[in-house]
C-alpha cells in the first residue's frame, strides 16, 4: 500500500521537498502524523545526548488539537492508521503463518502462485524475509512433504523431495554431517566434519529411450567441483528411483541407465552407505 502510493505519487510528478522523490520513509509520514488534523504534538521521540533517538510511545505523546486547520476529517485519519496496522510489517509470524493455513484450507494445496495471488496472503518475498522461504513457511504449518505437491508444483515437489532427503542423511550422521541453510536464493546443502561440502541434486525423469529412463542433470554452477550425491526419481517424479555419488560434476547433460560412466558412479542400496561412498568418491576427486 504505502510503496504503491508513493510510486503513484512519483508518476504524477508530485514532488515531496525540493526535487525529491517520495519515498515509503515519506508516505508513512505523511499518513500517520497527528498535524495533518490539526494536532500540535510533541515528544514523538527522545535522544539522549550523544546517543541515537528512539520513538515514544503514543500513549506519552503530548498533544494539543485544533493548533492548525485540519487537512484531512478525524474519521479518514483514523481509518488510515487502523490500515497501517494491519500492515505486513506489523504482523506478527504467527499471523503470517495463519494467513497460510487459511489459504491451504480453502486451496487445498499451496504454490507460489497461490500466494503471490491471495487477497489476504502476503506477497512471497515476505515469507522468504520473515522465514528464510515458503518452503521453510510451508513446514512450519506442517505442510511441505513431497506428497503434498502435484504435479502442477512440480519444483516444489522436486525440491521437497531434496529437503527431506537431506535432513534424513544428517539425522543418520549427526556427528559426521550437517546441514547449512543460508536462506535466500542460497540452497541448503550438506557439510562434512572435515569441512567439505556434498553437493544433492535431484534430477527429474524426462521420459524413456531404449526402454531405459532418461534423466536431466542440471548441476548448479558453484557446487560444479564438489562430491556430489545424485538423485534420480521416479517415472511420475515422486519418489526416488536410485541415488549415486561421484566425485564431481562439470556440466549439464542427459543421463540414461546405459550410459558409460553409470556403473563408475557409487550406488547407494540404502542411505546407511552414504558416508562411506562420498569418502570413496573423496579419493578420486
Amino acid at each position: 500500500m504505502v510503496h504503491g502510493i508513493a510510486q503513484e505519487l512519483n508518476r504524477r510528478k508530485i514532488k515531496y521537498f525540493g526535487d525529491s522523490k517520495w519515498d515509503q520513509t515519506a508516505v508513512l509520514k505523511v499518513l500517520s502524523h497527528p498535524k495533518y488534523i490539526g494536532y500540535n504534538v510533541f515528544g514523538r521521540t527522545s535522544q539522549r545526548l550523544y546517543t541515537a533517538a528512539i520513538r515514544v510511545p503514543e500513549s506519552e505523546w503530548v498533544c494539543t488539537p485544533n493548533a492548525f486547520v485540519p487537512l484531512v476529517d478525524q474519521a479518514t485519519f483514523q481509518q488510515a492508521q487502523r490500515l497501517l496496522r494491519g500492515r505486513t510489517i506489523n504482523k506478527s509470524n504467527e499471523e503470517l503463518l495463519e494467513a497460510l493455513r487459511s489459504l491451504l484450507a480453502r486451496q487445498g494445496r499451496l504454490s507460489y502462485r497461490l500466494v503471490k495471488e491471495g487477497p489476504e496472503t502476503p506477497s512471497p518475498s515476505v515469507y522468504r524475509g520473515r522465514f528464510g522461504g515458503l518452503q521453510r513457511a510451508y513446514e512450519l504449518i506442517g505442510y511441505g512433504g513431497a506428497e503434498d505437491f502435484g504435479q502442477i508444483d512440480m519444483r516444489r515437489r522436486t525440491r521437497a523431495i531434496r529437503e527431506e532427503l537431506i535432513n534424513k542423511i544428517q539425522v543418520m550422521f549427526p556427528n559426521e554431517v550437517s546441514i547449512v541453510r543460508r536462506g535466500g536464493i542460497w540452497r541448503s546443502r550438506l557439510r562434512l566434519k572435515n569441512g567439505r561440502f556434498v553437493s544433492v541434486i535431484v534430477c527429474r525423469s524426462i521420459g524413456k529411450r531404449s526402454q531405459h529412463f532418461i534423466w536431466r542433470v542440471n548441476p548448479i554452477a558453484y557446487e560444479r567441483r564438489w562430491v556430489t550425491l545424485l538423485v534420480l526419481l521416479n517415472m511420475k517424479n515422486e519418489a526416488i528411483h536410485e541415488m549415486r555419488v561421484f566425485p564431481n560434476m562439470n556440466r549439464n547433460f542427459h543421463l540414461s541407465v546405459d550410459h558409460p560412466r553409470m556403473n563408475q558412479w557409487e550406488r547407494l542400496n540404502s542411505l546407511s552407505e552414504f558416508l562411506k561412498a562420498v569418502k570413496t568418491a573423496s579419493l578420486k576427486h
